[in-house]
């Protein structure tokens, strides 16, 4: 273990820092750019020194890069949703066996949230940073000592130091440059190029079931705190992909900071696709108009978190949420043709099999495109676990019993597949054409998203399905072909709609959706999916 003087000595001397994104999990559908880590990186440019970023879902050895660093970081987080139960997939212990004695290792983010069990699994780190990873790394140079630096620990003559915790206010120009990226890593979803920002951090609303949300890495709360509208604009304006996703926990907070940047978006002719997750509570507090202007400016899609349709789990949940909050969101949204999402939990307490098919016919009432069903993960500590489990015996309270295990896997995977029936992915595509944002036809992004679900099938290899997918997408990107098919999504919204509502009572009746759909999909996520995961997962190939 290094003393002070010395850390402090290597800290000063730095000039080339080698930053290690070291998880390897990618999923088959899509990659996502190590944001996180590439904040670390702005953070170190901006103090004037080299910083180089190795991103391990593409890299196969980063020995050489690492032997000449002056600093090592490794730092990832959830740009990935599929991180919170992957980040194992992961090379830190090949990392850090690389680094030359003498070195310091700087970490953070996803798999360094414990401080004590990561200075005793990982003897060689010295500093472990705890909040956004920019402000913390500017910092730390700029005064040559981790001492007097909020939000990080670090180790030195054989004891850990955690500093205060702050509250930390984003800038406005520091952020990832993309020119900085290795041109060998593709980020994409569905094969079509794809970017993230970070608008801001942190979340203001203490929903009793979220213990990952808004929150720091010691699982306490980040007050909510944003970038402007022009600082936003700027970053935009230099990233070169046309889908973007905003990683914030609620990207609606500042619906104003949103409204203008719709006008400089508009004003200045930068044209995006974006999405992000948002609460209904924000949008029943502007107005439609709003909506339909940030539509214009290119927002695509938006996530609520709807949870439960019952109202006494809505009030258990403490989220500020009614039913009639609900629907007049859900109103007000269906005047738009941005992309509604809504997430569902799926076993909350008191909850009936009912109760949760609810969530399919509500999706089906409001139109919603896709429905998330998310289970019931209660962890220990979040208020929620007190009001469902008796601190006496431990046992599950009265009237809060949880449905789980096959019967809750049964219920969800009906709703989940039985959503996506031909009518409804129709619906979503003639929503996408009328769209006054969209970029992409849609009919080029699902032929390109179909590419990638046949990757390693036996479609694939026909190669017939392949060529007519590739020359479905070259005649759809032509502008006479498109227009036509716009034409044409105004002309069969309509028929689409009525024929939909004729069928709903048959199918509901006979449950062709809810029995033949779900066993159909659910064997394709058991065999083909699992096959593409397993294969993506492999480095050689990745």
């Amino acid at each position: 273990m290094r003393s002070i003087a010395n850390l402090e000595m290597k800290i000063r001397d730095a000039r080339k820092v080698v930053i290690v994104h070291p998880f390897t999990y990618v999923n088959p559908y899509s990659i996502l750019p190590p944001v996180a880590a590439e904040y670390l990186q702005a953070g170190v440019i901006e103090t004037g020194r080299e910083a180089v970023l190795l991103d391990m879902r593409f890299e196969t050895d980063a020995s050489a890069q690492i032997k000449d660093a002056d600093i090592v970081c490794l730092c990832g987080h959830f740009e990935n949703c599929g991180l919170f139960g992957k980040w194992n997939f992961h090379v830190i212990d090949e990392v850090l066996a690389q680094v030359p004695d003498g070195t310091p290792v700087i970490a953070g983010g996803t798999g360094f949230t414990d401080v004590d069990k990561t200075f005793e699994d990982y003897p060689v780190i010295d500093i472990l940073l705890r909040g956004s990873p920019e402000s913390i790394i500017m910092e730390l140079f700029e005064k040559g000592s981790p001492e007097g630096v909020a939000n990080l620990a670090y180790r030195t003559d054989g004891k850990t130091v955690c500093s205060p915790r702050a509250a930390q206010q984003l800038s406005n120009t520091v952020y990832p440059r993309r020119k900085l990226r290795n041109p060998a890593y593709r980020y994409h979803v569905a094969g079509m190029k794809l970017d993230l920002v970070r608008a801001a951090v942190g979340c203001n609303f203490r929903c009793s079931f979220c213990y990952r949300y808004g929150k720091d890495f010691d699982g306490e709360p980040i007050p909510w705190a944003g970038r402007s509208a022009q600082s936003l604009f700027n970053e935009l304006s230099e990233i070169d992909a046309q889908i973007v996703g905003w990683v914030d926990d609620d990207m609606t907070t500042d619906m104003q900071m949103l409204s203008d940047l719709a006008d400089l978006l508009i004003k200045n002719k930068v044209r995006k696709m974006y999405c992000g997750t948002g609460r209904l509570d924000h949008v029943v507090k502007t107005d439609v108009a709003t909506l339909k202007k940030l539509e214009r400016s290119g927002l695509v899609a938006l996530s609520f978190g709807v949870e439960s349709l019952k109202p006494e789990t809505l009030r258990l949940y403490r989220k500020g949420l009614s039913i009639e909050k609900i629907e007049k969101a859900m109103q007000m949204m269906k005047q738009t043709n941005i992309l509604l999402i809504c997430n569902f939990i799926f076993g909350s307490p008191g909850e009936t099999e009912e109760d949760m098919m609810k969530m399919l016919w509500f999706g089906r009432k409001w139109n919603v495109d896709t429905i998330v069903t998310n289970r019931m993960d209660l962890h220990e500590g979040v208020p929620l676990y007190a009001d469902v489990y008796d601190p006496a015996t431990g046992l599950i309270r009265p009237g809060m019993e949880m449905l789980t295990g096959d019967e809750l896997a049964a219920i969800k995977y009906r709703v989940k597949f039985s959503q996506r029936g031909p009518l409804r992915i129709q619906l979503t595509l003639l929503k996408l054409y009328r769209h006054r944002g969209v970029l992409i036809d849609p009919w080029y992004a699902a032929c390109s998203a179909f590419e990638t679900a046949i990757r390693h099938t036996i479609l694939e290899k026909t190669l017939i399905v392949p060529a007519l997918l590739k020359v479905t997408k070259f005649l759809v990107n032509s502008w006479p072909i498109h227009q036509l098919l716009r034409l044409l999504a105004f002309v069969l919204t309509p028929p689409t709609k009525a024929l939909m509502w004729v069928l709903a009572p048959i199918d509901r009746a006979l449950g062709v959706s809810t029995t033949v759909l779900p066993k159909m999909l659910l064997h394709f996520t058991r065999t083909v999916y699992k096959k593409q995961k397993e294969k993506s997962q492999l480095r050689s190939e990745a």
